[in-house]
């Protein structure tokens, strides 16, 4: 079962790719290795990349990680309604299921969730930060015909864990994060 987006899985190869089934040119800079990769070895690969072109410096890091997998863009936060729409929407880089807890799961790209909450849990202190999750969660619960997703609030809880964890000990410790608490196998492939 491929919950990836179909353009993810085309089986050209990258030089033969339209512009229909590139993958999008907004994102930073990321590795097309991570958007070939997909799934959860795909953040892994562009957390990592983006820590070595950052010098491991984390507000960096996490700036450019919320603004590609979850279009956390806070230039726009002049315009409310346009930020919250673009968190929404679809980020830059989408990298599909592949990879992640079934239990984290619920729509094709479990990242841009997760990315939004390790950006609150890095920049807010922790009540704040689950207090915006609720928030988020309470929203969509309302917009999306009243159907609470469990699997975003484990999803979101850990994102926010992560972003405290970053603050405290430094961007270097997240990909560790990541496989071991959002992957099915507790391993990194580098």
């Amino acid at each position: 079962m491929s919950d990836k987006r179909s353009d993810i899985d085309s089986p050209n190869p990258p030089e033969k790719r339209n512009a229909k089934t590139s993958p999008p040119r907004a994102a930073s800079d990321a590795p097309l290795d991570s958007w070939y990769m997909g799934g959860l070895q795909g953040l892994i690969a562009t957390t990592r990349h983006y820590i070595a072109k950052e010098e491991g410096e984390s507000s960096k890091v996490i700036q450019r990680l919320g603004e590609d997998c979850a279009f956390i863009r806070w230039q726009d936060m002049r315009s409310p309604i346009k930020f919250l729409r673009q968190m929404e929407g679809h980020p830059p880089l989408r990298l599909g299921v592949e990879g992640f807890r079934p239990e984290l799961v619920d729509d094709k790209n479990p990242a841009r969730h997760y990315m939004a909450f390790v950006v609150m849990g890095y920049h807010l202190p922790y009540p704040l930060a689950l207090v915006v999750l609720y928030l988020w969660e309470i929203a969509g619960f309302v917009r999306y015909g009243f159907k609470w997703s469990k699997a975003d609030m484990r999803n979101g809880l850990c994102g926010v864990r992560h972003g405290q964890a970053v603050r405290r000990y430094g961007i270097e410790v997240l990909p560790e994060l990541m496989a071991a608490e959002l992957g099915v196998k507790a391993s990194i492939e580098d």
